[in-house]
């Protein structure tokens, strides 16, 4: 009898016994009997544990009426095995059945993907999926599969990060590391990548002993930096004692924006459990008040309300009065996920883990923390980065055209907000649309007509994560109005205009007059307008100067993505001399 196991590694800082240990105790929590068993693993010592099981009912047998099933059984049996090998290099661990949740707090989460890294071919080896965690924009996450011959070098993107990988590995690399596995009738090593390592192939108790020898001589190798435009940061000296108090720090200096709806640069997912975390029915927001006692501070459907919920709450409590104290609550806060309408929980876990952000940190350089882990992008794509997004904004620069306005300060001495900036645009051929947002989609916040073409301007002061927000505006303003413009009723452009109109702002437009603007026009055009914030620094000439990856990506994926889906994008980068 052969199997198709995954293997996983133990992180470096437990040892054999500490692990054993620790599985076994947390066994013992949950009430689950075991045996535990010395074995050998080709030359390894290794340990076998197997959960002692009863029969479960099946979640059909209440589904059908009673008389349906009489003399049915609808009973099944999850056999749950851990095997843990101890090896020169570390512990490796091949696991069973629903054994993984009682291995997985020891788990280095990123070892299958370091593992391919080390023996990658990018020229040679053929993508057949791929799932990747979005750093910009709409798309959180994204699943792709492709048609034969597509390669690793084709694919690697600014701003997405994989977390699953299924490989054709070259037949160089196949028969160099994998040979033994391979046959006439599979001439081929397919791998199945993610937190752990997967070869795709049936193997005996035996083969499975000689692929953790594999492994162990692999890890030798040093990685491919080609693998992902980011380096993960696993430095647990880095992250303690930097990473992770910048995060708190940051949310404790933004929370009273975040109070009062303003653009935040944090997101919140379950790691690595996107799907399941967006399309839930109910979030319940805890605070851990002892070891098993846990006070519900709030309860929402919204999951962009979460992290106002917190803060409102600490800030009523008064535990936002200083760092401390405050740190000490986020870390104890605890999000209970709920679908289908059900009581059953399906996720959940402390608050901590769901935030993404991204931080800068003096001396340190740029962060991206995504899905509890840290990431950086590396030197060689930063400078192609700075150069792709000079590229761009020199090459579709509408050189204030459009935007003719400079950005000015007040009387007071302060820097005129973008609302104010906006309607200075209330002039012949200009529509000021800002905060006209039917179906919370801002269709654009100036719009400009001339030569029977439309200027969709969309405006940010500065040049930081702020450039997040301003592409999801974008995006969803520009799929709105593709669709809208689809459908003979034109609903949402009818939105728009009666809002114009309520506000007095229609410029003797009627209804219709407004529609067929787009139905008739020859060109629309989207513009990014934005500005640098830095002093005497334009930001086509000094890209280098402005820290923020978040917003250099914003922009790249913003025009790719436009000018392939929707329509063409355009820039203004305005003047803004008078502010400094």
């Amino acid at each position: 009898m052969k199997q198709n196991p995954t293997i996983y590694k133990i992180e470096q800082e437990y040892n054999f016994t500490t692990v054993v240990d620790g599985v076994l105790a947390h066994l013992l929590v949950n009430k689950k009997p075991s045996i535990v068993r010395d074995i050998k693993l080709s030359d390894y010592d290794a340990k076998l544990i197997v959960i002692q099981s009863s029969e479960k009912e099946s979640e059909w047998a209440k589904f059908f009426p009673k008389e349906y099933i009489q003399g049915i059984s609808l009973e099944y049996q999850i056999p749950s095995i851990l095997i843990l090998v101890n090896t020169n290099s570390g512990i490796f661990s091949i696991i069973g059945g629903a054994f993984y949740k009682y291995i997985l707090p020891f788990l280095d989460t990123s070892y299958g993907l370091n593992t391919y890294s080390r023996i990658m071919n990018p020229v040679q080896d053929e993508i057949i999926t791929i799932k990747t965690r979005g750093v910009t924009g709409l798309r959180a996450g994204m699943s792709e599969q492709f048609k034969d011959n597509y390669r690793l070098m084709d694919y690697i993107k600014f701003g997405k990060i994989p977390t699953e990988l299924k490989i054709k590995l070259s037949i160089e690399t196949a028969d160099l590391y994998f040979s033994q596995y391979l046959t006439n009738r599979s001439p081929n090593i397919i791998l199945n990548i993610s937190s752990g390592f997967n070869i795709n192939k049936k193997l005996s108790f035996q083969e499975l002993g000689l692929l953790v020898e594999i492994l162990e001589h692999i890890e030798k190798k040093k990685a491919d930096d080609f693998f992902s435009s980011y380096k993960e940061i696993t430095n647990k000296d880095t992250i303690s004692d930097s990473l992770k108090p910048a995060v708190i720090n940051e949310l404790f200096n933004k929370r009273a924006n975040i109070i009062n709806n303003k653009i935040s640069n944090f997101d919140i997912c379950y790691p690595n459990k996107i799907e399941d975390f967006y399309s839930a029915d109910e979030y319940v927001i805890k605070l851990k008040e002892d070891k098993r006692k846990y006070k519900e501070i709030g309860r929402t459907n919204d999951k962009s309300e979460i992290l106002k919920i917190v803060l409102v709450y600490l800030n009523t409590e008064n535990f936002d009065g200083n760092l401390a104290s405050f740190s000490y609550r986020i870390y104890n806060i605890y999000i209970y996920t709920y679908k289908n309408g059900t009581k059953k929980l399906i996720l959940k876990t402390a608050l901590i883990y769901h935030l993404n952000t991204e931080l800068y940190i003096k001396d340190l350089g740029t962060y991206i923390y995504l899905d509890s882990k840290w990431y950086k992008l590396r030197g060689i794509f930063i400078k192609e980065m700075n150069e792709r997004c000079s590229e761009i904004l020199n090459g579709q620069d509408l050189k204030n055209k459009v935007l003719n306005e400079e950005w000015i300060k007040k009387a007071s001495g302060k820097r005129e907000n973008e609302s104010t900036y906006n309607d200075r645009y209330k002039k012949e051929n200009y529509l000021v649309l800002d905060t006209i947002s039917p179906e919370s989609i801002e269709l654009a916040d100036v719009m400009y007509i001339e030569d029977n073409t439309i200027y969709l301007c969309h405006v940010k002061y500065g040049f930081s994560t702020d450039m997040r927000e301003l592409y999801s505006q974008i995006i969803s303003s520009a799929r709105r109005l593709k669709n809208d413009l689809k459908d003979e009723k034109n609903i949402y452009l009818r939105k728009v205009y009666k809002s114009l109109k309520t506000k007095n702002k229609n410029r003797n437009l009627t209804e219709e007059e407004f529609v067929n603007l787009f139905k008739e026009s020859d060109s629309i055009k989207y513009v990014m307008c934005i500005t640098s914030h830095l002093k005497n620094k334009p930001l086509q000439k000094t890209m280098n100067k402005y820290t923020s990856n978040i917003a250099k990506l914003s922009l790249i994926q913003c025009y790719q993505e436009m000018r392939t889906e929707y329509y063409d994008l355009s820039f203004e980068v305005i003047k803004n001399d008078a502010c400094f």
